[in-house]
């Protein structure tokens, strides 16, 4: 019997399991394939913790705080594994892609320069100098210089590396069939073996959490939107900053020598592979911002599926005694991880919820709707 059975081993469910280590609870985590294979793995590794926002709220502040963190959670990391992450603060260019996205883009400067006076609005001659003029001129244009990001791949293996130093125990390549509570505990069916039971359990399996609790018909369901991915090498680009799109496309500076273009969105779409239409778009926009993207050799294309909920708002609650589910986290579940992490292992251990995470709950109000 463990205390805690953690169910999905991406960024988030290994950062919760990698906090409660340092306990005396008996841990397992499960997946069904190997650790960090899925939606953790392929992101682009960006942080971008103001990048999507243009509200003060408690989503906001989670980000924010959980960026903070990389620096001495890439060291930690690095002393502990080995394995370096390439934190970077090399800051993020958001640029309007056409005459439309003006007028929201500016908007949401105007909010985040009131919470960081390092934000700025950026002229076309400004967006040239500042990428040694790698740059198309653009509709419009904010530096945010205190963004960053990291390598998700070696995030993943660095988180999977750690736990393997604690005495967690780990079941892969099995299949979550059913939850069942029972007197005083649960139990978990695969599809491998006899019934894996714990105390308490923690649902953080991505885009599949919703179909493992079916039996709990959560008002708010998490859907998977497949994303695709390409990886270039080009000796010739000196580009630093991660510039995203207000279309979607992004392009992540990689060491050494790449650049990591992303992302499409397919609603409800849970394949696996690219797609000619998919790959064909990431090199049409990404070239027509930085032209000389069009000379890079193409190393590498995946996929991957993020976990999505209606407003982009996570679910990170308790459904029941003992049972929580932490997922929908969509393109920000690298940057959070630190932060939920920790805060989702302390409410464990304190039985406390942090209050701003009723802000996450199965049944929230906000501005737009009122889930029952």
């Amino acid at each position: 019997m463990h205390d805690v059975l953690i169910i999905g081993s991406g960024v988030i469910g290994m950062s919760i399991a990698r906090q409660l280590s340092a306990t005396n609870y008996d841990i397992a985590i499960i997946d069904r394939d190997v650790p960090g294979k899925h939606a953790s793995y392929k992101a682009g590794g960006m942080l971008g913790a103001q990048n999507e926002f243009t509200e003060d709220n408690d989503l906001y502040k989670l980000a924010i705080e959980s960026r903070e963190m990389f620096p001495k959670l890439s060291e930690s990391l690095l002393n502990e594994t080995g394995i370096d992450i390439q934190f970077k603060d090399s800051g993020l260019i958001k640029i309007a892609n056409q005459e439309d996205d003006l007028e929201s883009l500016t908007r949401q400067y105007e909010f985040l320069r009131q919470m960081d006076s390092s934000v700025k609005l950026l002229s076309n001659d400004e967006l040239i100098q500042l990428t040694n003029g790698n740059v198309e001129p653009a509709y419009g244009a904010i530096h945010i210089p205190n963004d960053g990001q990291i390598n998700a791949n070696k995030y993943t293996k660095a988180l999977f590396k750690s736990l393997q130093q604690h005495h967690i125990t780990r079941y892969y390549h099995q299949e979550v069939q059913s939850i069942d509570r029972r007197n005083g505990y649960y139990a978990v069916c695969t599809d491998q073996m006899s019934p894996i039971e714990a105390h308490k359990v923690i649902v953080a399996s991505g885009a599949w959490s919703s179909q493992l609790l079916k039996n709990y018909s959560l008002p708010r369901e998490v859907i998977g939107v497949k994303g695709e991915v390409l990886l270039l090498e080009n000796d010739e680009l000196d580009l630093e900053e991660t510039l995203f799109m207000t279309n979607g496309c992004y392009i992540v500076p990689k060491q050494p020598n790449r650049f990591l273009i992303g992302a499409t969105s397919e609603f409800n779409n849970y394949s696996v592979g690219t797609s000619e239409g998919g790959l064909n778009w990431l090199l049409d926009h990404a070239s027509a911002r930085v032209p000389e993207l069009k000379n890079s050799r193409v190393l590498k294309e995946w996929s991957g599926v993020r976990p999505y909920t209606n407003n982009e708002m996570p679910l990170m609650d308790q459904i029941d005694d003992g049972l929580f589910v932490i997922t929908g986290h969509y393109r920000n579940g690298i940057l959070l991880s630190p932060v939920i992490g920790r805060d989702i292992a302390n409410w464990l251990i304190s039985g406390i919820k942090p209050p701003r995470y009723s802000s996450f709950s199965v049944k929230r109000r906000n501005n737009y709707e009122v889930y029952y």
